[in-house]
């Protein structure tokens, strides 16, 4: 892989995981500079800088082999740091440092996301539902009830994604609406949870300030935001979407918040 500042696009890092790996492993996710690997029992984290790897103990459960998604909860050499694996029925956890897995049964549609906020730990499923996770004394996760805005019922969603934003969470939405000339735009909206208000509440945010906002339509990349981006040549109150595409000439798309999306790319990855 390849890492590129996006203040020096002309500079870049080249970095790959070790030649000497015996299967086939399966990317999972990124979390805090560590993409996630998989193949079945074995499971292998990677530096995205420096190449390192940490090997987790085997993952030996039934249900093991439908892992499709990862997550670090908090960076690897913090001592709350763990690993957690989602599969359709069930989610595996690992404590950094540790020698074994454990397993806990899943009573949600699967998961589609998870991020920490503020030392809590939240989840998406795909049902858009939102979930609160506790690690101690055992895991277990729990429906945050909240009341939806009545933007958020408008036009073609596709399925959302969680952001982190300073100090506030955000779920942001890519609405495809259908002209009189049946041609597809999309707009980027995005809210914030009220948790000032019982229950909480997703209320419509028009202008992210001096902030930018970074997703992926490929799910198991991490979503976060970045203050100021004007000082590398960004632009505030936009989202900006990776181009999954190695063709592409830009490595992102760039869509201010409210505004009709004319992209071909962003229509084709919502579909």
């Amino acid at each position: 892989w390849q890492l590129v500042d996006p203040a020096k696009q002309t500079s870049s890092l080249s970095c790959s995981a070790p030649q000497n790996l015996q299967v086939h492993m399966r990317y999972l996710g990124c979390s805090y500079g560590y993409l996630i690997f998989s193949n079945l029992e074995q499971c292998l984290l990677v530096d995205v800088y420096s190449g390192a790897t940490v090997r987790p103990p085997k993952l030996k459960f039934t249900d093991n082999r439908n892992v499709y998604y990862g997550a670090l909860v908090a960076p690897i050499n913090l001592s709350n740091s763990c690993l957690l694996f989602c599969s359709r029925s069930s989610m595996f956890q690992w404590q950094v440092g540790s020698d074994f897995w454990s397993e806990h049964p899943l009573g949600v549609q699967y998961i589609v996301q998870i991020v920490s906020f503020k030392g809590e730990i939240f989840a998406i499923d795909s049902l858009e539902r939102l979930h609160r996770i506790q690690l101690e004394p055992q895991l277990s996760m729990q429906e945050v009830a909240v009341v939806w805005d009545a933007d958020m019922f408008l036009g073609l969603w596709n399925a959302p994604w969680l952001v982190v934003c300073g100090d506030m969470l955000l779920l942001v939405y890519f609405s495809v609406s259908i002209d009189p000339f049946s041609r597809l735009s999309g707009t980027f909206n995005v809210f914030r949870l009220d948790f000032q208000v019982e229950p909480a509440k997703w209320v419509k945010v028009d202008d992210l300030g001096d902030n930018a906002l970074f997703v992926s339509f490929d799910r198991r990349n991490p979503t976060f935001s970045c203050l100021g981006p004007e000082k590398w040549g960004g632009k505030r109150n936009c989202i900006y979407i990776a181009n999954p595409s190695v063709d592409s000439n830009e490595p992102w798309s760039v869509v201010e918040v409210g505004q009709v999306a004319h992209d071909p790319k962003l229509r084709e990855n919502s579909e």
